[in-house]
């Protein structure tokens, strides 16, 4: 049960993540020993694997299928992992893309698993094959081609696909309210005349409801949707009953017009057609752009800079030698420099230097084949950098040669490619801490911390553990970068929270605190030292155990702004360390019980062999000689061995009692972190409770010599209750009270009616406890007296626990305490109502 609980976090990420995870037996046909849920996303359960009614070798693409079983059998002692990207069936008869990261797994009996993580990446898959096509056909058009004869090429390539399907590709005019040009070489000329020239707000039908809702429209079947009711006579004239629409739009979000697609018979899309029609309508926008651009250097000086100024994308004209001839406005306001700033300076004032260094492989490339496709970035002036995708291709324009490159911002995607890497780097740093049992305090917070650092994107990070209650916070540790560069002799490593700056507002705050811009103004700001490292990004977030605020994380100097994937990250991370630190305590509480109970038994075991021995020697003293002096001195020895014996036998019964409580303790948190503690209530005595529990406790009253005042009336009212509960409560709490006093003093025991409760008194005549630390008794992990060198916690002495089955009686307990002469704990039960 403990080492379900130790797991939780990794499993709920792992369920939470798209990965499949997977092993299976290395055998033919793939036998699945396990699966996660999301093998669901291509139709199967894992019960379809688990239950042998298929393997996995069943569902890979028979034209794999050998390659994947000979790579698999290529794998050794030396070679133990496998990354291969390869095609399956889906239940539906779907082909999907994958890519899998595995690793061979071998038992001592001769048996190998491969066990690893299956990600779905078909749509990546058919960007690239429908790019490369895209790429192959146009080639075979020269650079100065019409935009009309690459939209033809365009349209009869889409066509391809299905024997039944039609294409067309509609533009609208400048002013975005009519149509301007149809190009659909395949559909009848009455197509292309009914809708050229016809309003975009009245066209309900064909694909133009796509153009006035700037959005995907799927009409599966014309006779019967409603966009079509005007125009369905002329749909069946022309022979189509199912149209597919998604709009042709700019790289700033402008429509240039629709990509459509027909068929002659009723049809709904698959995902993946969806992807094909949202590919051609992207292609369609890049080549409008490129076409646009061509033409335009054909026209009139005049019209070529208002249409050079007008296009969305980014413009670069330069010479061969790359040498920037021209950009266009988009360029000038996007990047924040002046136009003749731009033309005028070194490729490496507005590109990084691991492109400019491509540079003349890449005009090399240029002028060998013509055209280009490659990444690359700029820099604005604000140094934040932009990355790009280029389509260069080399024209001609009055009689020279010239490089006229179109390039996007592909922020976005690069954003969502470093998402899914981030993913996958959060999982496997969570796994790994999860791993780390046996590790010693500082590597956990160090791995943890570091971790943090890594996963977020900055240059430092800290750790730091509150005080008792909240008022301190107490530096653990700096990442390493942030110590090689802080400068400050005297470090403090102590910061009270009431005068420290922005790092203490996250305990004040009890939340997450984001500090995008940490040179402005802030009455929060108190400074830092000199020497300090600087900051220019600042977040950090306080650890809860239960409502106890127990550390702060923190990191900073990211290149780019904190947000909440960040605080969600640092969380998580911070979390599983704390899980894990409270795991190595327990085990310590164990081990430091075991230990002293181990010790207690070797020392009874030694004393009873040396009283057996004295008392074999006396027996036999007794037979050959007469009392003596020697006699007296052997009832003193004898009456000491006997005081050691019942010290060594109260020392093993205590160090036991306390081992079952906290396995008892253990088994209890783990209980509630799964939800399955239950309760059944029914009507109780508590002077039957009380009692009952008295019982157990006889022995231990007895032996420390306490007098137990007990003020219990037998016919108090009776309480609403969990007996089971109610009595390990007053076990506890009774236990505390007898461990805590000193031998030779009192105990006591109160019961009263109190209106609609039945108030318990447990009193001692222990050390006290200070007034500022009682709140925080009930946390499951809390020092109650460092300076003694006791640590004593919540765990152990079953308070959390005692509040939990309180809290869930409807009741109240609290804490009342004087140093030097005792603590009593109250506590409230309702009572019981017909």
């Amino acid at each position: 049960m403990l080492q379900q609980s130790d797991t939780e976090i990794g499993i709920k990420i792992i369920k939470e993540s798209p990965f499949i995870v997977i092993s299976r037996k290395l055998e033919d046909d793939l036998p699945v020993v396990y699966v996660n849920a999301n093998i669901k996303q291509f139709g199967y359960s894992p019960e379809d694997f688990t239950s042998r009614r298929m393997n996995f070798g069943e569902i890979i693409h028979h034209d794999d299928l050998n390659i994947i079983s000979k790579a698999f059998r290529f794998l050794n002692p030396e070679i133990t992992e496998f990354d291969q990207e390869y095609r399956i069936i889906t239940k539906f008869g779907e082909t999907r893309y994958v890519e899998e990261k595995s690793k061979i797994r071998r038992w001592d009996n001769g048996d190998s698993y491969i066990d690893g993580i299956i990600i779905d990446i078909t749509e990546r898959k058919q960007r690239e094959i429908l790019g490369n096509q895209w790429k192959a056909d146009i080639s075979v058009l020269d650079a100065e081609s019409s935009l009309e004869n690459v939209l033809t090429l365009l349209v009869t390539n889409a066509e391809m696909i299905g024997s039944d399907l039609k294409c067309a590709v509609i533009l609208l005019d400048k002013s975005k309210m009519k149509i301007f040009h149809v190009v659909a070489p395949s559909l009848p000329d009455e197509f292309r005349e009914t809708l050229e020239g016809m309003d975009v707000e009245y066209g309900t039908g064909y694909c133009l409801k796509s153009i006035c809702l700037g959005e995907r429209v799927i009409v599966d079947d014309i006779g019967k949707h409603p966009y079509w009711t005007k125009y369905r006579d002329f749909a069946k004239s022309v022979g189509i009953n199912a149209c597919w629409a998604e709009p042709i739009v700019a790289s700033n979000g402008e429509i240039l017009g629709v990509f459509s697609m027909y068929f002659e018979n009723a049809k709904s899309p698959k995902k993946a057609c969806i992807q094909y029609l949202k590919a051609n309508a992207d292609i369609a926008a890049i080549e409008i752009a490129n076409r646009i651009s061509n033409e335009t250097f054909r026209e009139s000086e005049h019209k070529f800079k208002n249409i050079f100024n007008s296009i969305n994308d980014f413009i670069f004209v330069s010479k061969p030698n790359g040498s920037l001839i021209d950009v266009n406005q988009v360029v000038v306001d996007t990047l924040g420099y002046s136009k003749e700033y731009i033309l005028g300076s070194s490729p490496a004032s507005i590109v990084p230097s691991k492109y400019v260094q491509r540079a003349s492989e890449l005009i090399k490339l240029i002028e060998k084949d013509g055209k280009a496709i490659y990444e690359a970035a700029a820099i604005r002036k604000d140094d934040s950098v932009i990355p790009l995708e280029v389509n260069a291709r080399l024209i001609e324009y009055n009689g020279k040669k010239i490089i006229l490159s179109v390039a996007r911002d592909i922020t976005e995607r690069k954003k969502a490619e470093k998402a899914k890497e981030l993913n996958t780097s959060r999982l496997e740093a969570l796994v790994k801490l999860n791993e780390m049992a046996g590790a010693s305090l500082n590597e956990i917070t160090d791995f943890a911390r570091e971790e943090a650092v890594r996963l977020t994107g900055s240059k430092l990070g800290y750790l730091a553990f509150t005080n008792a209650d909240e008022t301190v916070i107490i530096m653990h540790s700096w990442s390493k970068f942030a110590m090689k560069e802080c400068e400050i002799k005297d470090k403090l490593f102590t910061y009270p929270i009431a005068t420290t700056g922005l790092w203490g507002e996250a305990v004040r705050r009890r939340k997450p605190v984001i500090t995008n811009d940490y040179s402005m103004e802030s009455p929060m700001k108190k400074g830092y030292p000199s020497g300090h490292v600087q900051l220019s990004r600042h977040l950090n977030i306080p650890l809860f155990d239960g409502d106890h605020i127990v550390a702060v994380a923190g990191v900073g100097n990211k290149e780019e702004d904190y947000d909440e994937s960040d605080v969600l990250q640092l969380t998580l991370l911070m979390q599983a360390m704390w899980k894990l630190i409270k795991r190595r305590q327990t085990v310590a509480a164990f081990s430091k019980y075991s230990s002293e109970l181990s010790k207690s038994n070797k020392e009874l075991r030694s004393i009873n062999s040396m009283k057996a021995d004295f008392i074999e020697d006396n027996f036999r003293m007794d037979n050959e000689s007469t009392f003596s002096e020697c006699d007296a001195f052997s009832d003193e020895a004898l009456s000491l061995i006997n005081n050691s014996q019942k010290e060594a036998i109260s020392s093993l019964l205590r160090n036991s009692e306390r081992i079952k409580r906290l396995s008892d303790t253990v088994f209890y948190q783990n209980l509630k972190a799964l939800g399955e503690i239950k309760y059944s209530f029914e009507a109780l005595n508590v002077y039957s409770l009380i009692s009952d529990v008295l019982l157990n406790l006889i022995l231990l009253i007895d032996e420390k010599q306490l007098d137990l005042k007990k003020e219990i009336p037998r016919d108090l009212p009776l309480v609403k209750g969990d007996k089971e509960k109610l009595n390990e409560v007053f076990l506890n709490l009774i236990d505390n009270a007898i461990n805590f006093t000193p031998e030779g003093k009192s105990i006591g025991l109160k019961v009263y009616g109190d209106n609609n409760f039945i108030h318990v008194e447990i009193s001692d005549m222990g050390p006290g406890i200070q007034n500022d630390l009682i709140p925080h008794l009930f946390h499951s992990f809390y020092q109650l007296d460092e300076s003694s060198g006791h640590m004593y916690w919540a765990i152990e002495s079953g308070l959390q626990m005692c509040k939990d089955t309180v809290d869930a009686h409807e009741g109240k307990i609290w804490v009342e305490s004087e140093l030097g002469k005792g603590t009593t704990v109250h506590i409230n039960l309702p009572l019981w109502k017909e």
